[in-house]
């Protein structure tokens, strides 16, 4: 299946999951379960087909004219990133049916988003074209805003909506400008182009700003200091998307896009020394911050932060070392971190509880869950025989792998790993093992097996792996690795630890990570101190917001004068200036093709009767003959296209000329409206100023265009393409009704919109009159 299928696949999905969650009701999830659950076996069937180093490339013409196509990319990496999307969305969509089971009029609008996030997922990381990847990327976060804010009725969560789209949209602005600055300095958008001219792109002037566009974006996405703030706010949004968006998949697509480009300007230290930097900074404030936090979702949420800062670190990391530690890292996460998730949202829709040091004893309530939550905390922990410890090691060899960061990268993997570790004991023992400190805790009803499966299966994944690794590692793994790194990577993997510095180092992080939760109690008892909560940042984004609240209305006031005089003035001034500027080396020419120009004399008289109608139009006292003279000056523009040869637009002219006349007359007549106060005799010669200017401005304009050589490109291909192509005799009208289609649709909307506004005014006056 080429890779523009799976994009097409999943946006139906979307599409029908309304409907079909209406027709069946609770068997939604499961039912449609099957879309990403076929995806996720048409992507490994793929394998085969897809060599170490080897990619499959399909290019579909978008825009030919800027280079911009319908590029799609399947190698090993954008693979690996594709089997976590569609395998996590498989059991998001299961568990998010069973989690609405109670709410039939919620399920099919949240199973319509996360189908639809899964589309736009799927094309960011199967996207090779960079204009394409920012469309889809730019739907994740539109996806996001509205599954965060979900529950629009609650407050909190219209605002944390509203907090992480101006965050990850604005990124995605700079990294649009980043991609276009880049585009054009490639001369392509094929980002497997891009990579190749890597060498040649970091000499231009622009590759700096390129950087520094393209890392704000990514950070903002993957929620990098100083944008780590978003992320725990956004657990306002429901648990399936807590756990797909926030924890599997949508955060770590700045880290895709990071590694993309790190297989090309990795070498250079302005891109990775930010990196190294910002990935450590918010390690270590992530790390602070989660023993700081007392909900069960925003101890995963800033873990969440912590871990991302680790990808980012480890993306900066050269050589082998820091692509197997991504890459090991980033599938061990998305298993532990999406069953934790899972595994908190059935405790907090069972018992209403979102505090973690309110829970205890839920081990036998809850036994799947408690199970499942154990087993994603011990690989979350790094104990040997899991997913998680492999990665840990990796993580470890990295670091002491860093070169001249090496110092820099092990002070803040050792602070992070013990603080990880806690938070995988708080999230296993606190709900389910240990004594709940406040009485038993209620329980609402029992365990959904839809809610409970889920993140067992994923614990268990993460326990195969680790005691059966070579199939997941030689088969998805390593490719990813490979693909990344440009060349064949060699790891051998081994289900029994190796004994040696690193796994006394594990030892010694897991005995760290257990002091942390027994003295847990005591970190967090302050809570109001953690509103340095988001460590300084949320209070920043707070304040820009309310600066620019201030600014926009001091703006206001200066501005809006409630006056469309004043409105029209500023608008004729600002353009006459311009007009003026853009005409100041035209004057020589302009005044010989003018003097050049034979005299026609029936142009006089068309002359003298537009201005004729404008001085009506000007100095009528009464609105009723100001649309006259008004008229006058549409009929003499339809005379003047009759006289140069286009006797149809004249015939346009002359028909929405007669039509305004008719509806504003009739509109007038109907309706009593207060003559307009005149002027002061202050602001009449200021008028009269802005008039002629703009009317000299208009003319010279005219002027400057009769002297510019006459580009018959678009004639020619009109006059050829309207037969050939579109079988019509009328070029006009072939560009109405085929080349301008959607421009005539909406010239044609917008004409009817205006008559239905008409007919409501006349018809409410008539009722008025009855």
């Amino acid at each position: 299946m080429s890779p523009v299928w799976f994009v097409i696949i999943a946006g139906v999905s979307a599409l029908i999951a309304a409907p079909v969650t209406r027709a069946a009701g609770r068997f939604a999830g499961p039912l449609l379960a099957l879309v990403p659950a076929f995806l996720f076996v048409s992507l490994l069937m793929q394998l085969p087909d897809l060599p170490v180093g080897t990619a499959i490339l399909q290019s579909i013409e978008w825009v030919p004219a800027y280079g911009v196509s319908l590029g799609f990319r399947l190698d090993g990496f954008s693979l690996l990133f594709s089997l976590l999307i569609t395998g996590i969305g498989t059991l998001v969509v299961i568990y998010a049916g069973s989690y609405f089971s109670d709410d039939a009029k919620d399920r099919g609008r949240f199973l319509g988003f996360i189908l639809l996030f899964m589309t736009a997922m799927l094309g960011t990381v199967l996207a090779d074209d960079l204009i394409m990847l920012f469309i889809f990327w730019e739907m994740t976060s539109l996806v996001s805003f509205f599954l965060i804010g979900f529950k629009h009725e609650d407050a909190k969560a219209r605002k944390a909506a509203l907090q992480s789209l101006v965050v990850t949209a604005g990124g995605g602005l700079a990294l649009l400008g980043g991609i276009i600055i880049l585009g054009l300095t490639a001369g392509t958008f094929s980002l497997t182009e891009i990579t190749a001219q890597a060498p040649q792109i970091a000499t231009s002037p622009a590759f700096p700003a390129i950087i520094v566009l393209v890392l704000i974006g990514c950070f903002t996405k993957s929620a990098q200091f100083p944008f780590h703030f978003w992320l725990p706010n956004a657990m306002a949004a429901p648990t399936p998307a807590s756990a797909y968006l926030h924890s599997a998949t949508m955060v770590k697509l700045g880290v895709y896009l990071l590694a993309r480009f790190d297989t090309g300007f990795g070498e250079y230290l302005i891109f990775y020394a930010p990196l190294m930097i910002f990935g450590g900074i918010t390690m270590l404030i992530s790390a602070y911050a989660v023993m700081r936090s007392t909900g069960f979702k925003a101890v995963l949420a800033w873990s969440t932060v912590c871990s991302l800062a680790t990808l980012v670190l480890l993306v900066g990391v050269p050589g082998e070392a820091g692509v197997k530690a991504m890459i090991g890292f980033l599938v061990a996460h998305a298993l532990y971190k999406a069953a934790l998730f899972f595994a908190a949202g059935q405790v907090i829709h069972s018992t209403h509880q979102y505090e973690l040091a309110r829970l205890g004893g839920l081990r036998f309530k809850l036994p799947i869950t408690a199970i499942a939550s154990l087993l994603a905390a011990i690989s979350m922990a790094g104990v040997p025989f899991f997913l998680g410890y492999k990665a840990k090691d990796l993580f470890l060899t990295a670091a002491f792998d860093g070169g001249s960061w090496g110092m820099w990268l092990t002070v803040v993997a050792l602070a992070s790993s013990a603080v990880m570790t806690a938070v995988a004991g708080l999230a296993a023992l606190k709900p389910f093992f240990l004594k709940p400190p406040y009485g038993e805790v209620k329980l609402y009803h029992n365990e959904y097996y839809g809610m409970a499966l889920p993140p067992l299966a994923l614990g268990l994944l993460g326990l195969a792996i680790g005691v059966m690794p070579a199939p997941a590692w030689n088969s998805v793994l390593i490719p990813a690795m490979s693909a990344l790194y440009g060349s064949t990577i060699a790891l051998e993997v081994h289900a029994a630890p190796s004994l040696g510095l690193k796994f006394l180092i594990t030892l010694a992080l897991l005995a760290s990570g257990a002091a942390l939760v027994w003295f847990w109690n005591r970190l967090y008892r302050d809570p109001d101190n953690v509103k340095a909560n988001v460590v300084f940042a949320d209070l920043g984004y707070g304040a820009v917001m309310g600066w620019l609240d201030r600014a926009g209305q001091v703006t206001a006031r200066l501005l809006q004068m409630l006056s469309l005089r004043t409105y029209i003035a500023v608008t004729l001034g600002v353009s006459t200036l311009a007009l003026l500027l853009a005409l100041t080396g035209f004057s020589a020419d302009m005044i010989s093709a003018a003097a050049a120009e034979p005299v026609r004399p029936y142009m006089a008289v068309v002359l003298v009767l537009t201005l004729i109608g404008a001085a009506v139009a000007a100095f009528a006292r009464s609105v009723l003959i100001s649309i006259l003279g008004v008229g006058i000056v549409g009929y003499t523009m339809a005379v003047v296209f009759l006289l140069n040869g286009a006797p149809d637009v004249a015939f346009t002219q002359f028909t929405v000329e007669t039509l305004s006349i008719v509806i504003l007359l009739a509109v007038l007549l109907r309706l009593s409206l207060k003559p307009a106060p005149q002027q002061s005799l202050l602001k009449r010669p200021l008028a009269l100023a802005v008039s002629a200017g703009f009317g000299i401005a208009v003319g010279l304009g005219v002027l400057a265009m009769s002297v510019l050589p006459f580009d018959r490109r678009l004639s020619d291909f009109f006059g050829e393409a309207s037969y050939l192509e579109a079988q019509g005799h009328n070029v006009v009208n072939v560009i109405l009704v085929d080349f301008r289609a959607l421009d005539t649709l909406g010239e044609i909307a917008v004409v009817a919109f205006a008559t239905l506004c008409v007919w409501a005014l006349l018809r409410r006056r008539v009722k008025k009159e009855g």
